[in-house]
């Protein structure tokens, strides 16, 4: 029964009509909206604390192509390739941050999708990346050097449970990590159950000398992108199809808030100190048609809200749909302007700082 309903959905989204807003081509300049083009996909987007540079996370897919890290320059626009490194050579001599015996990633099968950069207790910066390419794992680098110096040291790794499509990960400064299981397998029944708003996942926490475990009460339909707070007491989950962003105690995975937003994808702190969520606010199957070619970009309408940590009131700040780019995944404020990325196309686009508090008189 199951499967006649996947395909009876399947079937009436693709016949539905896609607006002709979804394919874009060309790489303009669109009032404000400024494109950086001739990229792979920068799904997720990290701020080195210098406040100009980026690292970013090139998508390649959930199940196919090979990916890589990126840093890019916001002042000169230049895009330097981190990770697999020139060489393919991946220095395994210092100490591991993750789990004994955890080898370093196939190379040619590389494909990262969220991402999170934090300071662990000693200093250290830390770069977590999921990467679906052969296996299901967190990648742990080590961010070394600074400005169009920096660089990538991979530091090892911790395997997701069993059972799991990984979507998003935050690292705590006691060197845990937090991340979201989005599905148990991915396949189309799972995901169309979840657009039904049945659970397919839930969080789990890692810790290096007791290992994995699910924070109990955290099932929900779809959790998408994660986010922490700066003392590391709760993380906010994005239930994407639950349609809601959730408060959690990072601990014991008791939800001590929501906001109902739906369909979020990735959240990044924003530059007004609240909690920035990009969201799909489009058809069914103007969605869909984003997925026909990865290296094309969509035009899907976005929107994003800021919520307030402590309340969890939320506010609408930035809308948009069509060219130069839509379906955005992240935004991340840096040097004055806010950077957004997708899950699909060939650039990232940029604004001015919409959370920068505006003098008056």
């Amino acid at each position: 029964m199951h499967k006649h309903l996947l395909a009876l959905l399947v079937t009436l989204s693709l016949a539905a009509c896609v607006d002709d807003e979804m394919h874009i081509s060309g790489c303009e300049v669109i009032g404000d909206i400024r494109p950086l083009c001739d990229m792979q996909t920068p799904e997720d987007i990290a701020a080195l604390p210098d406040g100009r540079h980026l690292l970013l996370a090139n998508f390649s897919g959930m199940h196919a192509g090979i990916g890589r890290l990126s840093l890019f320059d916001t002042q000169t626009e230049k895009l330097t390739p981190l990770f697999p490194p020139p060489d393919r050579v991946v220095d395994t001599a210092e100490p591991q941050w993750g789990e004994a015996g955890c080898a370093p990633p196939p190379l040619d099968k590389f494909r990262p999708h969220g991402t999170h950069l934090h300071q662990l207790a000693d200093g250290r910066w830390r770069y977590l990346v999921v990467n679906h390419g052969g296996r299901e794992v967190i990648e742990m680098f080590e961010v070394l050097g600074q400005g169009s110096d920096t660089s990538l040291a991979w530091r090892g790794c911790v395997a997701a449970a069993s059972d799991t499509l990984v979507n998003d990960v935050v690292g705590l400064s006691n060197g845990d990590l937090i991340y979201t299981r989005m599905y148990h397998n991915g396949d189309m029944l799972e995901q169309l159950l979840g657009i039904l708003g049945k659970n397919t996942g839930d969080l789990w926490r890692w810790n290096r000398e007791t290992g994995l475990r699910v924070l109990p009460g955290t099932e929900a339909s779809q959790p998408n992108g994660i986010e922490i707070s700066p003392d590391g007491r709760h993380v906010f989950a994005n239930m994407y199809f639950t349609g809601e962003v959730w408060k959690i105690d990072s601990e014991t995975g008791e939800v001590v808030g929501t906001a109902p937003v739906a369909n979020g994808d990735n959240s990044a702190w924003g530059s007004d100190g609240r909690l920035w969520v990009v969201t799909h606010q489009d058809s069914i199957a103007n969605i869909i048609s984003c997925f026909e070619v990865q290296s094309e970009p969509c035009g899907a309408r976005f929107e994003i809200f800021a919520i307030d940590p402590e309340t969890m009131e939320s506010e609408s700040v930035f809308v948009h749909r069509g060219a130069p780019m839509g379906a955005a995944t992240i935004a991340v404020p840096t040097g004055g302007r806010v950077y957004m990325g997708s899950f699909v196309g060939d650039r990232l686009i940029s604004v001015p700082d919409f959370g920068r508090v505006q003098p008056r008189g």
